[in-house]
């Protein structure tokens, strides 16, 4: 078996210990790429610095996620295009909308969201989306940029069958949470 896995979360504290050992097991079971999830710009950049100690197994995406997009800013943007000209840089995000936690205010995530869609658009990168209690205003926003996007994935979706069938439509890839 040969897998990929699109979102692993390998710069969290808990994996400092033991990260080889993690990425070891997951190669024993058959996972020969992962791809590291940048979810703010410190992740971002310790996701692309993961994919230099182990070329050819890990990449990364570089984005922020809603959570932080209060955080985020035209400097922001630009880190997140300079770490997209690194080649172990597949994807742009996790980026999309999450009106569930409300961690940042609904303007600023429709505004990142919305900048790091062209960005990805700009850069002919795929995104890697994050949509949680918001899918009415996501598909709007998405919609007006899927034809200009490389490719996107639906990451953890949680939604109603309706609503994937809606993301079948716009022609995204989507992950079902476990």
């Amino acid at each position: 078996m040969n897998l990929i896995d699109i979102g692993v979360n390998l710069t969290g504290s808990s994996f400092h210990k033991d990260l080889p050992d993690v990425i070891c097991r997951a190669q024993q079971a058959g996972v020969s790429k992962m791809i590291v999830t940048g979810t703010n710009i410190e992740h971002s950049e310790q996701a692309a610095e993961l994919t230099q100690q182990y070329p050819g197994v890990l990449y990364a995406t570089a984005g922020v996620h809603p959570h932080h997009a209060k955080e985020c800013n035209d400097k922001t943007l630009a880190i997140i295009e300079s770490l997209a000209q690194q080649q172990s840089v597949v994807a742009i995000g996790e980026c999309g909308l999450d009106f569930n936690r409300n961690f940042s205010p609904v303007e600023e995530q429709e505004k990142w969201f919305e900048a790091q869609l062209e960005l990805a658009s700009g850069l002919g990168l795929p995104v890697f989306l994050h949509q949680r209690d918001a899918h009415q205003r996501f598909v709007e926003i998405l919609t007006r940029w899927r034809d200009k996007l490389s490719g996107a994935v639906a990451h953890c979706f949680t939604g109603t069958i309706d609503e994937a069938l809606v993301y079948v439509d716009l022609d995204l890839y989507v992950g079902i949470t476990g």
